[in-house]
């Protein structure tokens, strides 16, 4: 069969870029995904949809996100269960501090409502903080999160009703070339699918179809991990907004009465793409050291929240974020090959930044002027790359391991 565009990935990344090609009327538009749609790592975020950025072009592809929400929302005529419970970001050190003014300014510049608000404020909208190692907070009311899975579900159902064909548990063998340029993709069953443009999307194993082709694309995966407190609705009240407290190098969200809390350990671990399994439930993401990483992040959040050593520990989720090591996504086409796209690298944002990202590609793979400045995401800004080597893999861990964000 021939197509115009084939993507391959049924996450938040392949899906969005789908439902933006389909409104742009692109032409006959095939999705690939190897399991079901938002099965994978699109099921294992945190979700937290950040508005203020101190990058001005992150805070229009976050924007996005939100415009199509309300887009599919309206297309589907159902909603999709967005969570606006505002943020509160803490700083309590000199380094943290400069960080919140640098978001104030931003968000003052993009028109983010945020206001500092006192300690009394502060334990009002966080029942469980010690809200007096809170030196200084901001609040963001209009901040929100999303089930990431209905999220993804959403994209790819608006995109299947403005005409893309979703074709699951179809796994691409390889994607195919002809004299430098793009003819389409093989399955495994050696069934041959032709189109001109295909847009890589795979997420973890993205790199697992580029190095036939002699192209590295500049991430790795990287764990990304979070726990679930048992539940206490009184003290985590349902929907109560979510924090991100870089000194602690944590986040927190609210689930259902229970606490989630993001901790970034001090050397974050990355995985060979080579090594990961086709699906991620039969994939160890080292969770034996979840304690380790508990021991070490623990003292950090204490200050905050003071019984951490003692809180019941739930649920724990661990899950593969694309890291590159400027920590800004890849977006665009790579030139070896005339037709070959990515759409990757989400360097934990894609829940956030998906609608933005996908928006980019769109613009990019159908000519139009692109909304935000593609050189900032090209595919190959850090020229040629080899993201199979253990050097490179730690650069991009390192991206992870220094992030101050939610």
């Amino acid at each position: 069969m021939n197509y115009d565009i084939i993507i391959i990935g049924g996450g938040l990344l392949g899906t969005a870029t789908a439902y933006q090609l389909a409104k742009r009327k692109a032409g006959k538009i095939l999705l690939l995904d190897g399991n079901e749609i938002a099965s994978q790592a699109s099921s294992r975020a945190a979700c937290l949809l950040t508005r203020a950025r101190t990058k001005p072009a992150l805070m229009e592809l976050v924007q996005e996100t939100y415009d199509c929400i309300d887009e599919i929302e309206q297309l589907l005529g159902e909603s999709l269960e967005l969570q606006q419970c505002g943020s509160v970001t803490i700083a309590s050190s000199e380094a943290s501090l400069k960080g919140v003014e640098a978001l104030e300014s931003a968000a003052n510049d993009f028109g983010i409502p945020n206001e500092r608000i006192s300690q009394k404020r502060v334990k009002e909208l966080l029942p469980w903080i010690n809200e007096t190692a809170a030196d200084v907070a901001v609040y963001m009311p209009t901040d929100a999160f999303i089930d990431s899975a209905l999220l993804c579900s959403g994209y790819a159902r608006a995109a299947k009703a403005l005409g893309v064909e979703l074709r699951t548990n179809c796994k691409v063998r390889s994607i195919q070339t002809e004299g430098g340029r793009i003819s389409g993709v093989e399955l495994p069953d050696g069934e041959m699918i032709s189109a001109p443009v295909v847009v890589n999307a795979a997420g973890s194993w993205a790199n697992l179809l580029m190095r036939p082709l002699g192209v590295g694309l500049p991430f790795t995966p990287v764990r990304s991990h979070f726990w679930i407190t048992g539940i206490d609705k009184q003290r985590f009240p349902v929907n109560h907004p979510f924090s991100v407290i870089p000194d602690a190098r944590a986040f927190t969200r609210s689930d259902v009465g229970a606490l989630i809390i993001g901790l970034r350990e001090s050397q974050c671990q990355s995985f060979d793409p080579s090594t990961m399994t086709d699906q991620l439930q039969d994939f160890d993401f080292n969770k034996a050291a979840k304690w380790e990483v508990l021991d070490e992040c623990a003292p950090l959040l204490k200050r905050f929240l003071p019984d951490i050593e003692d809180l019941g520990i739930a649920h724990y989720m661990a899950g593969p974020s694309c890291y590159v090591p400027d920590a800004m996504f890849i977006i665009g086409p790579v030139s070896k090959y005339e037709g070959l796209f990515t759409v990757t690298g989400c360097c934990g944002g894609g829940v956030a930044a998906g609608g933005g990202m996908g928006r980019l590609a769109a613009e990019l793979i159908t000519g139009e002027k692109p909304f935000v400045s593609p050189g900032l995401f090209a595919p190959e800004r850090f020229g040629e790359v080899d993201p199979f080597s253990a050097e490179f893999q730690k650069r991009c861990a390192d991206a992870r391991s220094n992030k101050k964000g939610g």
